[in-house]
This record gives C-alpha cells, structure tokens and sequence, in this order.
C-alpha cells in the first residue's frame, strides 16, 4: 500500500519511477522490414531478405528480453510494412504506416542498450535508433498550510489581457467555456479523487505510478483546465469540457509516444491533447520538448493528422531550440502541435521562498510575458503561458491537511503551468466553434488564431530579448472576435 501523503515543500527534483530502459529503432519505410506483434524476429517481403538477416544478426548478438512494435496498431498495417516499400525519396507518410516502423528493444543488460543503439545506427534497413527518453513533468518547484478556501480571486490567469488571457470573458459566450470538447492529459498521475475536480475523469490508457510529486504535478494541470466552479477551490480556463488522462507508463516502462497514440486513440477530430513531460537530450543534455525524438514527433504528427490538437510542453531547459546542433531534429521540424514556452506572470517578483539559492527573495523575475529564465525557446515555439505563481489544485502550500484531495497551491510553475492554459484557451476555441457553425477548427486553424490575435511576448533585454522567441499570450476575447468575423464572412 502507498504511504499516506502528508503536506509539505515539494521541490522541483522529481524521483524517478523504476522502468525499465529500451532502445527505439525506426525501420526504413522504403525497406519492406516489419515487426509482426505476434513475433519477435524481423519479417520482410522475400526481395528484402539480407537487410532482415543483418538486423536480426545484430539482435543475436544481445540477450535481448523483449523485442515488439513501439506502438499497438492492427496486424494489417504491420502486414503492409513487410508487403510494399516506399521509395526513400517519399516524405514520411501521415498514417499509423509510418507508426508501424518503430519497434522497442529491451535488453536483459540494459548496459549494453548503447552498443545496440551504435550497431542499429549502421544498419541498412534502419532509418534511426536511440536510447528512450526518461521524461519528467516540465515544472518548476512549488510549495504547504491546512483547513477548504475559494482561491478563484488568485486566479488572475483568468482575468483580461494583458495580464490574463480572458477566460472570464470567453464564458458568456455559447460554448465559450469548452463545452462539447475533451481534453487528454498525457503524463504520470493524479489525483482523480480531489474534491474540485469533476467526477468521472477517466484513465484512458496506462497505469499512474504513485509517487506525490508526480500526481501533485498533474492535477494542478487538470485544476487550471477543468476544476469546478463553485465556492471551494478553484475554477478551470475551460471547465465545461471534459477530461480524460493516459499514463506515460505502459506495460511497465515509459511510453510517451505509446501514451500519445493511446490518447488520439481515446479522441475525436477538434479535441485536445495536452503533453505535460519534457526529457533531457541533445548535445547539451537540457530538458528538451519531447517532439525532438522521433517517435514521439510521429505520433504528434499521427493526432494532428487525425484533426486532434496537441499542445506540447516546450519544457524548462533554457535551451535555444535554433542552434545547428538541432538542424534535422523535431526541434526544427512542424509536428503540427502547439508548443509551449513559460512567460514571466504579472507577480514578476519572488515570493518570500526565492527560488532555493538560485535567487533571493523579493527579487525581479523580469517584464511580464518576457520569456522567464527557465524556458525553451524558439522558432518552433508558437504560444506562452504564465510560468510562476499559478494557483490551481495540489502540493498544499495554499491549504494543505491530512488529505491531498483538499491540496491548493499559489506556486505551480514551468512550462508546465503554462501548457495548460493554452490547451484550455484551445479548448475554448473549439467549444465555441462547434456550438457557432456545428464542426471544430482545424489544428492549424486553433494554432493560426492563438498566435495571430495573443498578447505580444515582451522585450527585456538583454535578459531576454524577443529574438529568444516563446510566442504570445492567448487573448481570448480577440481570439472569438477573429472567429466571429471568420464565421460571418
């Protein structure tokens, strides 16, 4: 049985659950090469017999534990990859074809997962490979008293731009409060039971993993987005649309490009999809937006396709997301998600916590909606949300007691805290779109109006020019004027 959660300063060092590590391939689509679920050897269509041999001889050479498709489709489409091959030259395709080409490698020596990873890298039949991310939710620290509190008048997220986004405004509009739309956060846990939350918020797809940082983390993102309106707590951006969740960890190990599939899957055309991880990579080994590696990128690219609005955490490792280094990467690519960058909120100054060492108390963060010290930024990034001082549900520091399922926090941070705002803000859109002329927008249509008719990101240089691009703050009442004209014209 899990310990009984107690109230206290939760830090932003996150423990990581015991999963197992594994290696992610990306078969070619122009070598005929397939895993069947039902196999654990590397079938092909007979005209591609030595590029199967020279991958199933580098499997031989491992103690291999487990070797099965990264993500569950139908027998058919692994059928079609080992059936027709085509030409290299061919942009990846928008279908669970090209899903169907990454396969997940579990060694019994888990040491040896690097040496796979070089070996795979020189295969013919292998487009890529590479040692699975181990994500964390993209937060900053937060921090606990007793007694339950309405906290709405902190909320100020919610209020008129420029500080907030217009969320109070967007509701006395039909369907201005998401209604008709749901919502999917894909990260480790939660607290379904909490006392401000909805009832019947249901767990899609993977297993939560107890841990008390990890479900504080993520039901402070399902309070921003859906949390009651009534006289207790708070209330959500979009707390007319419904919530769902899906676990990154699947069958044992973290998943999130399983969890992402898993959630399109649960969806429909003009829903939302929240991805609340970040991992560390690249050359500089920062926490980096989860799109960078390529199964997570396909799966993105898989809900886009399906109409489903992904919105993506960019994640907190002040890392600029144009460097060279990044050239070819999903960092440089269109996934077609909303990517989100953390703003400095309105309350542009420490609280009597500072920020552990790395700051005094009291002292400047820096000009609101400038880009806050911590975030990823770059051209790929497309909107912002306040990264400090958001009050939503869990951690305690606001009232905490004996049970978290009465936890309020004033210091849920990160990009984390701002994901979660343009998802609701999205969620708006769709919900007012579908009750005006009866069919959702298009994911580009979403992204096109957040970033067209949003707040500017403030200049504050040279701590942080506008050159290091998060993108603007949603303004909700442009947002639906600019969907008005859209709809009258």
């Amino acid at each position: 049985m899990p310990s009984q959660p107690t109230p206290g300063y939760s830090s932003g060092e996150y423990s990581l659950p015991n999963t197992r590590d594994y290696v992610v391939a990306e078969l070619r689509y122009d070598s005929g090469i397939a895993l069947l679920p039902s196999v654990e050897t590397l079938t092909s269509a007979a005209v591609n017999t030595r590029n199967r041999n020279e991958l199933n001889e580098i499997l031989s050479g491992f103690s291999v534990k487990r070797v099965e498709p990264l993500f569950p489709l139908g027998n058919d489409e692994y059928d079609r990859r080992a059936e027709e091959a085509l030409p290299a030259s061919m942009p990846a395709p928008d279908s669970e074809f090209a899903l169907a080409g990454f396969v997940r490698i579990e060694l019994r020596n888990p040491r040896l997962s690097g040496e796979l990873v070089d070996q795979l890298k020189q295969a013919p039949g292998v487009w890529n490979a590479y040692l699975a991310p181990r994500p964390e939710p993209a937060n900053m620290p937060t921090g606990a008293t007793r007694g339950s509190r309405n906290f709405e008048p902190a909320q100020g997220y919610l209020y008129d731009p420029p500080d907030g986004i217009g969320a109070c405004a967007a509701w006395t509009q039909p369907g201005g409060t998401g209604a008709g739309v749901t919502i999917c956060d894909v990260e480790g846990a939660w607290q379904l039971q909490h006392e401000d939350l909805p009832q019947g918020i249901k767990l899609v797809g993977g297993k939560m993993k107890y841990n008390r940082a990890w479900r504080n983390h993520g039901t402070a993102v399902l309070g921003e987005m859906v949390s009651v309106p009534n006289n207790v707590g708070c209330v959500g951006i979009s707390h007319g649309a419904s919530a769902a969740v899906h676990s990154v960890f699947i069958n044992g190990v973290w998943n999130v490009a399983g969890a992402i599939v898993g959630a399109t899957n649960a969806l429909q055309a003009g829903d939302i999809l929240l991805i609340e991880q970040h991992a560390k990579g690249g050359p500089n080994n920062k926490f980096l937006a989860m799109q960078f590696w390529p199964a997570e990128f396909a799966a993105i690219r898989t809900a886009v396709a399906k109409g489903v609005v992904v919105v993506e955490a960019a994640g907190n490792g002040d890392e600029n997301f144009d460097l060279p280094v990044f050239a070819g990467t999903g960092l440089q690519k269109d996934a077609g998600a909303i990517v989100v960058g953390a703003g400095v909120p309105p309350s542009n100054y420490f609280d009597a916590y500072g920020y552990g060492g790395v700051a005094p108390s009291y002292s400047r963060i820096g000009i609101p909606r400038s880009r806050i010290w911590f975030s990823n930024y770059g051209k790929i990034v497309n909107a912002q949300g306040w990264g400090w001082h958001v009050t939503t549900l869990g951690y305690g520091d606001a009232q905490g007691g004996r049970s978290d399922k009465k936890w309020y926090t004033l210091r849920f941070s990160g990009t984390s805290s701002a994901a979660p705002m343009v998802a609701s803000a999205a969620a708006i859109l769709q919900g007012f779109a579908k009750n005006r002329r009866g069919q959702p927008l298009t994911p580009a249509e979403v992204r096109g109006i957040l970033i067209k008719t949003g707040t500017p990101q403030a200049d504050d240089a040279p701590r942080a020019p506008l050159g290091e691009n998060i993108g603007p703050q949603p303004n909700l009442r442009a947002a639906l004027a600019e969907l008005e004209l859209w709809f009258a014209g």
